[in-house]
């Protein structure tokens, strides 16, 4: 075979290849392996089976089962209203005296931030920025040196 094969005769050739190789087979204990899990899974007992394949009355005792406990928490709901609505009231006027207290702590914090910023960052900010710059042109520079002086030679882009 050529070395200056394009790309299109290379996937001739490989197609060709792919097509020559036999046809895989299936094991000859996949049929009985597949039979076997089939007839265990028709072999459930019907609760553990979808619930539309239930017998019918299990199906209507399942549904009022479902409106027996639906109707008691409706009861059980309504006798436990006054107890909610009084724990929801309490809650809302504690929350009421003390979200202005939290609000107040967190502007207070907010401003100081906000101070530290402007007095002792801020004005740093242009500093840092040439120091990092400078550094950076540092570390070009030397790595340009050590390709010249160690490896002998200069990038190649």
């Amino acid at each position: 075979m050529k070395n200056n094969v394009s790309g299109f005769e290379l996937e001739r050739f490989v197609d060709r290849h792919l097509r020559a190789l036999p046809v895989p087979s299936a094991p000859s204990t996949l049929l009985p392996r597949v039979l076997a899990a089939a007839r265990a899974w028709s072999g459930r007992p019907w609760y553990t089976r979808e619930w539309f394949t239930w017998p019918f009355a299990w199906q209507a005792g399942s549904l009022a089962l479902l409106a027996l406990t639906m109707a008691a928490a409706a009861v059980v709901g309504s006798a436990l209203q006054p107890l909610i609505s009084q724990a929801t009231a309490s809650l809302l006027s504690s929350m009421t005296i003390d979200v202005p207290r939290i609000a107040n702590g967190v502007q207070a914090a907010a401003t100081t931030l906000r101070v530290i910023w402007q007095v002792l960052i801020q004005p740093f900010l242009p500093y840092v920025f040439a120091v990092i710059v400078l550094m950076c042109l540092a570390l070009a520079t030397v790595v340009l040196a050590l390709d010249r002086l160690v490896f002998g030679r200069a990038f190649h882009s």
